[in-house]
């Protein structure tokens, strides 16, 4: 398993109800299958976390409320030649 793969996969698991009590836009620090905690934004949930618990040992992620709202399009339109 990846690193930080089982903290993820809880992630998407909780996200609709993390997005229901908390509101999409802010962010949700986990490890394991503990929520550490809630933060309104990425450099405040940092300051806070990164103070007791190694880089790397947690997921940081943003709340959406839902899985597609995380996903990213990307369009490469076809290159055209010229004569």
């Amino acid at each position: 398993m990846r690193p930080l793969e089982k903290e993820y996969r809880y992630f998407i698991e909780i996200m609709a109800d993390l997005a229901e009590k908390h509101g999409a836009g802010n962010y949700v620090a986990i490890k394991g299958h503990d929520v550490l905690g809630v933060y309104a934004s990425y450099e405040e949930a940092a300051k806070s976390l990164y103070q007791e618990h190694k880089q790397g040992t947690i997921l940081l992620q943003r709340i959406e409320e839902s899985i597609d709202a995380m996903t990213v399009h990307l369009h490469t339109p076809k290159a055209v030649a010229s004569s």
